[in-house]
């Protein structure tokens, strides 16, 4: 009885062990369907690779046509080249003398069969003798033209019976102007420091007197003139040659140029006392980053640390360096300006800063004067120590002669001047935002 259900035991066994491997083998057979389909694809896929094949052969063939026969062309194009370039050399010009018929009358008549040496004899005696009248009006039309088409600027004349001048345009580049203007800035600052009694020139007074002396010639000085004015007003979306020629015809006050600059030097001044191996005769020089960090705070002190914030990461940006890393901070690389005289990003973000005060001080004093059409002097000096305490009369004074327009006033005037002069507040706002105004 055990022995049957022993071998019961292995036949089934057996039969498990055939149904798992026949179930396995199974599953590695593909349907024939499937396969089917599969060759029907394959087989469309071999077709179009080999279209696609001879597309591309053909396109080879076509491309070898197209660059054979660009080769024959340039070949042909040389030929024809050198075939005018000889026929230029061999041939003389021929004037287009039909011109002439709008300043000679009846130039069709008197040119008919003429050479190109008679033409020219009759035109020299038709204009020195009969034509005089007519042939003056083309000449002013014909600058009246040119003058449209920017050659040249025609000259402002006090006396309007004289004869009408032009001056050459000659286009200045940015470039060219930003040099200019740059020159013009040091030379007057030198020229001021050399004189004995310390005063300001008017730009407006130096600009003509340096340009006659730099290029030794009244009419060329008039001719530069001209063009810078052309160019300043080309290029007035930049900065520093806008902020020149604001100056120059009494926009803006000069002490907004000048002040800007001692700022700037003020600050390399500060850095230059953190440095330990500062020397005048190299740009080497460094500070730690921790100690621009510092002496940010302390310049500033009413600034918060966004403000800061921004001044440092400019720096980043213009030293390529992270203030993160042990690296020394080259302070020249801040301080670096063109010959345009463009600042780099920490100095512009330094002046966007004090942009910043600026219109808040300003608005400080608007909101003390608002409500008043008309603001005397009195009125306004209120306004301004009211804001400006610490104020000095000299500052508040400088004050009120740019916003007011009036004449430089001594110390020993300044009882005399008229204290219930006024003007309107809109103007005398437009005036302070134009001025060097900051919270002393």
């Amino acid at each position: 009885m055990f022995s049957n259900s022993d071998e019961c035991r292995k036949q089934l066994l057996i039969a498990i062990k055939t149904l798992l491997n026949t179930e396995f083998a199974y599953g590695k057979v593909e349907l024939r369907e499937d396969y089917d389909k599969l060759k029907i694809e394959c087989d469309i896929l071999k077709t179009e690779n080999n279209v696609l094949k001879n597309n591309f052969e053909d396109l080879i063939d076509n491309c070898k046509i197209l660059i054979r026969h660009t080769a024959d062309i340039l070949v042909e194009r040389n030929d024809y080249y050198s075939e005018w370039q000889y026929a230029k050399n061999i041939l003389t010009p021929r004037p287009d003398w039909d011109k002439c018929s709008h300043i000679v009358t009846y130039w069709q008549n008197l040119s008919t069969g003429k050479t190109s040496e008679q033409l020219v004899d009759v035109l020299i005696n038709e204009i020195t003798q009969e034509n005089t009248e007519e042939y003056l009006p083309m000449i002013i039309n014909n600058k009246n033209e040119m003058n449209s088409k920017n050659i040249f600027f025609n000259q402002i004349s006090i006396n309007s019976h004289t004869d009408m001048k032009l001056t050459k345009n000659r286009h200045m580049r940015r470039r060219i102007t930003g040099l200019l203007i740059k020159e013009i800035w040091s030379k007057k600052l030198s020229d001021e420091q050399k004189l004995e009694i310390k005063s300001n020139i008017k730009l407006t007074d130096y600009v003509f007197d340096y340009l006659t002396k730099r290029f030794n010639n009244k009419e060329i000085a008039i001719e530069i003139s001209y063009n810078m004015q052309d160019a300043c007003n080309r290029y007035r979306n930049n900065y520093e040659i806008n902020l020149f020629w604001q100056i120059l015809i009494g926009q803006v006050e000069e002490n907004v140029y000048h002040d800007e600059m001692k700022e700037f030097a003020r600050i390399l001044q500060y850095f230059i006392k953190l440095s330990s191996n500062y020397s005048s005769q190299s740009l080497l020089w460094t500070i730690q980053w921790s100690d621009f960090i510092n002496a940010l705070h302390e310049l500033y002190s009413n600034w918060t640390n966004e403000r800061i914030s921004l001044l440092i990461r400019s720096a980043e940006r213009d030293t390529q360096q992270s203030s993160i890393e042990k690296n020394d901070l080259r302070v020249f690389l801040l301080f670096m300006v063109d010959d345009e005289g463009h600042i780099g990003e920490f100095l512009m973000t330094i002046r966007q800063q004090l942009q910043l005060d600026k219109n808040e001080y300003i608005e400080k004093i608007k909101n003390l004067l608002i409500g008043y059409p008309l603001v005397s002097i009195k009125q306004f000096k209120r306004a301004v120590q009211m804001i400006d305490p610490h104020i000095s009369k000299q500052e508040l004074r400088r004050y009120v002669n740019w916003v007011y327009e009036l004449k430089k006033i001594n110390k020993e005037e300044i009882e005399s001047y008229n204290e219930m002069q006024s003007r309107d507040f809109e103007e005398i706002i437009l005036r302070l935002e134009r001025c060097s105004c900051f919270m002393h």
